[in-house]
């Protein structure tokens, strides 16, 4: 069973450390989006990428999904604080997403797909709920030994995740090195 991030960390997800490694705004202008568009945060967690999202998308809607009640209760705060006002948090299975078919522009998947049971599963319920066209984002660590993050062996090397996505149906569009730990696939429906 993959590793999973223990929710009582969640302020190392929201920490000015992270900020510096990861910042949320040089990370969505690498990603298809536009204002009007319908995102989903697969596996939101605290609403790290939520609420920039959610400002980013001002016209559009965003589902902040999470399978830890946890996690959304500190979402829903951070979400609050700014007064955001689409911004939809859901809890959900993690092998079911509570979406229609064909209902998203857009999906960010931060982090999760190393921590899934099945990440093929998890990747067609993705490509069930993005319209044609539609684009996801998947933001992983690299696989290889580090201080930070999950274990090497829960990691997913980009090959890897890329191949599965595409025998999925997924087409692959680009990656790119977010810093020296982790990397971002870029891929269409």
């Amino acid at each position: 069973m993959p590793h999973k991030f223990d929710p009582t960390n969640k302020n190392l997800l929201l920490s000015t450390q992270r900020r510096i490694d990861l910042d949320p705004l040089r990370v969505i202008p690498l990603l298809p989006i536009m204002p009007h568009h319908v995102v989903a945060d697969i596996g939101c967690g605290p609403g790290y990428f939520t609420v920039p999202l959610g400002k980013y998308v001002y016209n559009g809607r965003v589902y902040a999904l999470d399978i830890e009640q946890e996690m959304l209760d500190t979402a829903r705060e951070e979400v609050s604080v700014v007064h955001l006002t689409n911004v939809d948090l859901i809890l959900n299975e993690e092998t079911k997403l509570p979406l229609e078919k064909n209902s998203l522009d857009g999906a960010f998947a931060a982090f999760v797909a190393h921590e899934a049971d099945d990440p093929e599963v998890m990747l067609g319920e993705i490509l069930r709920c993005l319209r044609k066209g539609g684009w996801l984002a998947l933001l992983e660590w690299y696989k290889r030994d580090m201080k930070e993050g999950p274990p090497k062996e829960d990691r997913i090397d980009q090959t890897e995740l890329r191949g599965l996505a595409q025998k999925i149906g997924f087409c692959y569009t680009s990656m790119h090195n977010l810093n020296s730990s982790q990397y971002m696939i870029l891929m269409r429906k």
